[in-house]
Parts: C-alpha cells; sequence; structure tokens
C-alpha cells in the first residue's frame, strides 16, 4: 500500500490527481470537485495525504488520512461570537469540554 501524498492540480482541460514523484497524472476530472472528492476517497483509503493546488499551482490546502506527519501541538480552542452572552459562553465551553473529553 502506497503511502504517497495525492495531489489536485490544475491542467489546461481540468484538473488532475497526480501522486508525489510522478510527473504523469493518475486521472483527470473536469471539476475541481470532483478531482477533491476522488483524492479524499484515495488518501483515506491509503492512509496518506491529500494536498490541494489552486489555479496559479500553490498550495491552498492539506488534509491528511491516517498517519499525520505534522500532528497538532495542542488543542484548538472555540472561537465564540462576540454577541455571545456570558451564560452563553458558559454553555458552549460546558459542551466543548464534554465533547472533546469523550475523545
Amino acid at each position: 500500500m502506497s503511502r504517497r501524498n495525492i495531489h489536485v492540480v490544475p491542467r489546461d482541460t481540468g484538473w488532475a490527481l497526480r501522486r508525489e514523484g510522478n510527473v504523469r497524472p493518475t486521472s483527470v476530472y473536469p471539476t475541481q470537485k470532483d478531482a477533491v472528492e476522488a483524492a479524499r476517497r484515495i488518501a483515506i483509503n491509503e492512509q496518506s495525504e491529500m494536498v490541494i493546488h489552486g489555479r496559479d499551482g500553490r498550495i491552498r490546502e492539506r488534509d491528511s488520512y491516517g498517519r499525520d506527519p505534522y500532528p497538532p501541538r495542542e488543542t484548538r480552542r472555540v472561537l465564540l461570537p462576540k454577541t455571545a452572552s456570558k451564560t452563553d459562553r458558559k454553555k458552549i465551553e460546558k459542551a466543548v469540554d464534554e465533547v472533546t473529553q469523550k475523545r
């Protein structure tokens, strides 16, 4: 089973999936959405990383499925709306704590 990254890259005729290290594309799709969906399925199946490039070729987004080479160092904080009251903020924080402790 290959663990090479799957790249979604622009082409003249649409969007292509290309494995890291390959010159030729694995497959070509008419829209970026179709290519990303296919790349996600492959990355999940192979427990690899999906790398999405923009029209300019620069990396726009990455998602790891399986062994993440760069796992987050700390848990993420929930950004609460500025309009939330103190009571609402406490309820939201309590709910988040309950969910994150169950994982």
